[in-house]
């Protein structure tokens, strides 16, 4: 544990997978912490968990971002809590799987609000709070899917290449100030994504491939507090990424897109 105060951070989706060990991480490093996500039970453990790891500074509001005043609550929680805020985690996000044109539109306007509507809206009302500090940070949960289209995901690869452009722009934006800011792209996470996406059919490339979340916190924290402009945690994301770069894109879209359409269920696959 951290004897250093750093303030406080705010981690959105914090109540399991990235960002309960993002919120662990900076725990560690002697943030206080301040979690939310809608799931009650998982976020009280995930406070009690931080509260002792920084001598009890952990607060956790519950709060569903996807909700019209849910943003609007998390601010006015974050007011009256009267806690230095040095950093915020945009980490909350949505995906599903599926033809772009198959799936309801209603899933689209949920995926595209959390994850793209709620970080912006968060970011531009507290940049100001952010600004007051000596140090502060910015960190946003991107993907490797932020690197090229992928079809049968389609929409969620566009969400997360907007987070990757927009933190670079805001970082060039902030260049003299305090704020530093930083886009993690992992890859294949266990977290129970394939589940709540309804992926269940990747399951298995999922386990083989994929990284428990407290490595990915630890490299993205260690990033941001280096202010590092991004980080692709894992020594295999970080050959992945190299190999694109070497490659055309056309055959990098064509073979990732071609292990989704592969493993799409039939039924929602056909016309």
């Amino acid at each position: 544990m951290s004897t250093d105060q750093q303030g406080y951070a705010l981690i959105t989706g914090g109540s399991q997978g990235i960002g309960a060990a993002i919120a662990l991480e900076l725990a560690r490093k002697g943030f206080g912490v301040i979690v939310t996500a809608r799931s009650e039970a998982a976020l009280q453990d995930v406070r009690t968990r931080a509260a002792a790891l920084n001598g009890g500074r952990a607060h956790a509001l519950v709060v569903d971002l996807l909700e019209a005043d849910g943003p609007d609550r998390v601010l006015r929680s974050i007011s009256e809590l009267g806690v230095p805020l040095t950093c915020l985690v945009n980490n909350a996000g949505h995906a599903h799987w599926g033809l772009f044109g198959e799936e309801p539109m209603a899933e689209h306007r949920k995926l595209m609000r959390l994850n793209m509507d709620v970080p912006v809206q968060l970011t531009h009302a507290l940049l100001p709070e952010l600004k007051k500090a000596k140090r502060a940070y910015i960190l946003n949960t991107s993907s490797m899917t932020a690197f090229h289209a992928l079809a049968s995901m389609a929409l969620y690869a566009a969400s997360k290449a907007f987070i990757l452009r927009w933190s670079r722009s805001l970082r060039i934006e902030l260049k003299g100030t305090s704020v530093s800011v930083t886009a993690v792209c992992p890859g294949a996470v266990i977290t129970g994504f394939t589940a709540r996406a309804g992926m269940q059919a990747m399951d298995d490339l999922a386990k083989k491939f994929g990284t428990p979340p407290e490595p990915v916190a630890k490299s993205a924290v260690a990033a941001m507090l280096k202010g590092a402009p991004e980080v692709v945690p894992g020594f295999l994301n970080k050959l992945t990424r190299v190999f694109q770069g070497l490659m055309p894109m056309s055959v990098n879209e064509g073979a990732a897109s071609g292990i989704y359409l592969k493993r799409l269920p039939r039924r929602r696959a056909s016309n």
